[in-house]
């Protein structure tokens, strides 16, 4: 169900709307808990709202406000049957709510509104449960200059190390149906996310300034009856390398040259083409017209769409002939390439109205190489803020509208009579289906995955089930171990999984072959139009044949270590 008001998703069960603060029909105020007006300067200084709650310097009122902007009686928040509203008492200064002024009329107050009371701000929030999760606390830090510049200090004391927070950053706690507290913390000027546990949290709220490593490793034994240093370690050097901290000790720098290596292995490993400051317009879009689409009316006609789409498909598939458009020959085939592209492109976008439905961001777009592969791609990390279910119908926002624009090419492919258009919509259908078939595939890393590893809550779904198959597996049959049923369905899926990549990458090779050999032998003489096919093969590649090689370095290595001898100097591993 959708917010009459903003059209954003509503939690069920919950009484309100988490992003606008929007009633639902028929909620009476009376049986919710109160909320609280609260000085952003001074958040101790908060009032429980009541039926009418006055504002103003006055002692007379419920919430005093001391400043000379604010007038006596400045204002008052009016609890109506349909939310809450402010209105202005005729103020000297005035009352401003988001980019309106109020001088001496009202304005309704949605969920963590800013008012502007003179030159002091007062935010309005609703209760929220942990169940429903934190409401995100956004913060910008202000470094001085001089103190970014400060050298760190030196590696021979790290317990002395002060640490502190840069940058900017949002912090929320999630809902987790494991039973686990679990927050997400984002670099909102990088858009790096992390999802943190309950001790990683801990840790991120400790760092003020003036706060050591000494300091946190005391604070951590007395919250959780443990020193643990590498635990606390590691969590720094995480929010070090996610841009958020500064102050702890490093290594010596490394050399220009290894600096420039490191430097040219990120963009190998990360091939991609994006596009920011897409967000104002998917969130244009989806206030326009794209919100009907989540509607319940809007989910029927889709579905509707989908089964008649089989049956006409199933229609044409009797008179249509495979590779004949109706005469049209190249032309019939640019017709389908294009329209293929515009189903490509609204594919990717209902991915992304699917997070405006959701109130989140829209972080950025663009292509991709994947396992060697171009990808179009729409960035729906912020989605990290919401539920696992809500991020299930994200994944699979994009298949399903594929599967809806397959359906109503086959009906026009079954219903249309010119010879032409049924014959490039039925080819347009036959791509688009086998398009879903392969983004629903769990075993690659597509929508299909995506969803999977959320539904069964296991956000490293490949790496674990791999992991476990390749060493975990054999490791506890020599032990005499019985693997259970969740182990063997690791196990399974896997060797699907591995199974799935090297047919993937085979097809990687295929499709190069077929895209770039023949144009670069047309250009350049043979024998070096194989080394530049080969040379660009490896990198289109690379980070395939990059990680297998370090995984197979990782092992060697292993196994070196567990061939030392167990007597002589002791070796530090």
């Amino acid at each position: 169900m959708l917010c009459r008001a903003c059209h954003v998703h509503l939690r069920r069960g919950y009484p309100y709307c988490l992003h606008c603060g929007t009633l639902r029909r028929g909620v009476a105020l009376d049986s919710l808990d109160a909320p609280h007006l609260r000085r952003v300067d001074d958040p101790a200084q908060a009032v429980t709202l009541r039926a009418v709650t006055t504002i103003g310097r006055g002692t007379d009122n419920d919430l005093v406000i001391r400043d000379p902007s604010v007038s006596r009686h400045h204002a008052r928040v009016v609890r109506q049957s349909d939310g809450y509203y402010i209105e202005d008492l005729n103020s000297f200064n005035g009352t401003t709510v988001g980019a309106r002024v109020l001088q001496g009329d009202r304005a309704p107050l949605p969920d963590a509104a800013v008012i502007a009371i003179g030159d002091i701000d007062v935010r309005f929030e609703h209760p929220r449960s942990t169940a429903i999760g934190g409401k995100t606390v956004v913060h910008e830090t202000e470094v001085p200059p001089a103190l970014l510049d400060e050298p760190p200090p030196t590696a021979t004391q790290p317990l002395n190390a002060r640490l502190r927070r840069v940058g900017s950053w949002a912090l929320k706690q999630i809902p987790d149906d494991r039973g686990r507290r679990v927050w997400v913390l984002r670099n909102t000027r990088t858009g790096n996310y992390l999802e943190l546990d309950e001790g990683d949290a801990f840790i991120w709220q400790q760092i003020d300034g003036n706060t050591t490593v000494r300091d946190l490793l005391f604070a951590y034994a007395e919250r959780f009856g443990e020193l643990a240093l590498p635990r606390i370690e590691r969590a720094l050097v995480t929010f070090t390398q996610a841009g958020l901290l500064a102050g702890l000790p490093q290594a010596a720098p490394a050399g220009r040259l290894r600096r420039v290596g490191r430097a040219v292995l990120r963009v190998l490993l990360g091939l991609q083409l994006s596009i920011k400051g897409l967000d104002g317009l998917f969130d244009r879009i989806y206030r326009a017209f794209g919100w009907w689409f989540f509607t319940p009316a809007g989910a029927a006609a889709l579905w509707l769409l989908i089964g008649a789409g089989g049956y006409g498909f199933w229609i044409a598939a009797g008179r249509q002939r495979l590779f004949d458009v109706g005469g049209a020959a190249a032309y019939g085939v640019v017709a389908v390439g294009v329209g293929y592209l515009m189903a490509l492109v609204i594919h990717e976008s209902a991915h992304a109205l699917a997070v405006k439905s959701y109130g989140r961001r829209v972080t950025r777009a663009g292509f991709m190489l994947m396992m060697g592969m171009p990808f179009a791609f729409v960035d729906t990390s912020d989605m990290w803020f919401g539920t696992r279910w809500s991020r299930v119908v994200v994944a699979l926002s994009g298949p399903l509208t594929t599967l809806g624009l397959a359906g109503g090419a086959a009906l026009a492919a079954a219903y249309v009579g010119d010879p032409v258009v049924s014959g490039v919509c039925f080819h347009l259908a036959i791509g688009l289906y086998l398009n879903t078939l392969y983004n629903l595939n769990p075993l690659l890393p597509l929508d299909g995955y995506q969803a999977l590893a959320d539904g069964l809550r296991m956000p490293k779904l490949r790496q674990e089930a791999m992991a476990y198959f390749s060493s975990g597996l054999w490791r506890d049959l020599r032990a005499g171990r019985r693997p259970g049923l969740r182990q063997l369905g690791l196990a399974l899926y896997g060797l699907l999984a591995m199974v799935g990549a090297a047919l993937f990458f085979g097809l990687a090779l295929v499709f190069w072959n077929s895209r770039l050999r023949q144009a670069i032998a047309e250009h350049v003489p043979a024998p070096l139009d194989t080394i530049v096919f080969g040379g660009l093969l490896v990198l289109v590649t690379f980070p395939i044949w990059f990680r297998l090689g370090a995984a197979v370095t990782r092992a060697i290595r292993r196994l070196r270590a567990g061939r030392q001898p167990a007597v002589g100097a002791p070796v530090e591993v």
